[in-house]
């Protein structure tokens, strides 16, 4: 008898430990009412289904501890990218991109080139006026990269008028949409005319509706952020540098790791921070040893100048220009293209035209290498 009331009681306890977690059973009805709720609160138009279910799952069960890391990195990511949607009057809905993007990683770079948080490409950090040089890659700087994202987002939903469809052109770009657009008979909504998109556009929107969706009910999932000893973005401010400045012998002088201070500053590509006339460059630290460091600035800039005396540093070069091209008689396109080593596509990005007419007096921006 006694042995029967003890295994009601384990019984009882698992049971009990099992209805207050949503982890051992999904309910994909309360999923759905949870994703509404999103839906009801925002300009994008969140929705459910099993496309978008796949890839929930996917981050609860496949990916928690992926989840738990995004979490706390999102203390540090979200407020930069906040400020700067609100700022242009975006939906602050389109932080958790960077998500799907490069899970949050600054220094991200794919097979095709597109490199930081929001994962842009070399010709669209063109058109944005992101500097790319050999010291400097600015899509690697999560401030500047995020307001190079939001002009993106203005111009593609101020040509599609929805926000998906807005969201599906970030991936395949807004001829991408339009030509799914046309394949399909004219249909605006995206699920309609998602089956003519290339295949990893028909994943991205769900994967982008999950990551929303788990990044707010993570908790409810016994899902918490990731705990680190020493978190590098706890505290952290910026200062105006108008000097040469070694990151890895600045490192040493102020007792600070240098992994620290490269994960802080990831868009200088030599850990170095150049000095160049009309351009403006950040040092981010963390406010303690920033602090130590506005005190002794002067000290350390003196040591610095001393450390560096027989280092030869790589030339300073900027990898692209803009030219301003007017048309001429006879000129189309692809003859224009052609002559500045570049696609037709790109001068319609760069010039946000919608196709390619082009007349006599008209003024295009065109990008070039440098040494053009």
């Amino acid at each position: 008898m006694q042995l029967n009331k003890l295994i009601h009681f384990i019984l009882l306890l698992s049971l009990t430990s099992l209805s207050q977690s949503d982890i051992k059973s999904f309910d994909p009805i309360v999923a759905s009412e949870r994703m509404e709720m999103l839906n009801k609160k925002s300009p994008i138009e969140f929705s459910y289904n099993i496309e978008v279910e796949k890839y929930i799952k996917d981050y609860l069960y496949k990916n928690r501890e992926k989840v738990s890391e995004l979490l706390a990195l999102s203390d540090f990511y979200f407020p930069i990218f906040e400020e700067t949607l609100d700022r242009n009057n975006l939906p602050l809905e389109l932080k958790y991109l960077p998500i799907i993007e490069s899970e949050l990683n600054p220094t991200a770079r794919s097979s095709m080139g597109a490199t930081g948080i929001w994962q842009i490409m070399f010709n669209t950090a063109k058109e944005y006026n992101l500097l790319v040089s050999s010291y400097v890659d600015e899509r690697m700087d999560e401030q500047k990269s995020t307001v190079a994202a939001c002009k993106y987002f203005e111009k593609s939903f101020k040509r599609f008028g929805n926000w998906t469809s807005s969201i599906a052109s970030y991936n395949v770009g807004q001829y991408g949409v339009v030509k799914a657009i046309k394949r399909s008979g004219g249909k605006s909504n995206y699920w309609q005319y998602r089956s003519f998109l290339p295949p990893e556009t028909q994943q991205y929107i769900p994967k982008y509706f999950a990551a929303v969706y788990v990044m707010n009910y993570a908790h409810l999932y016994d899902i918490k952020p990731k705990k680190y000893i020493d978190n590098i973005y706890n505290e952290t401010d910026t200062i105006h540098i108008n000097y040469r400045l070694n990151l890895e012998e600045l490192s040493s002088l102020i007792n600070l790791n240098e992994n620290t201070i490269f994960k802080l500053n990831p868009s200088y590509k030599l850990n170095i921070i150049p000095h160049v006339d009309e351009r403006i460059y950040y040092l981010r630290l963390p406010l303690d040893y920033l602090n130590y460091y506005i005190e002794n600035k002067d000290q350390i800039y003196y040591k610095l100048k001393e450390l560096e005396l027989d280092v030869d540093y790589p030339l300073y070069e900027e990898l692209v220009k803009t030219i301003t091209y007017t048309v001429k008689s006879g000129d189309y396109l692809g003859k224009i293209a052609n002559k500045y080593n570049c696609k037709v596509k790109d001068i319609l990005l760069w010039n946000d035209k919608k196709n390619t007419k082009i007349k006599v007096g008209e003024k295009l921006k065109i990008y070039v290498n440098a040494d053009f």
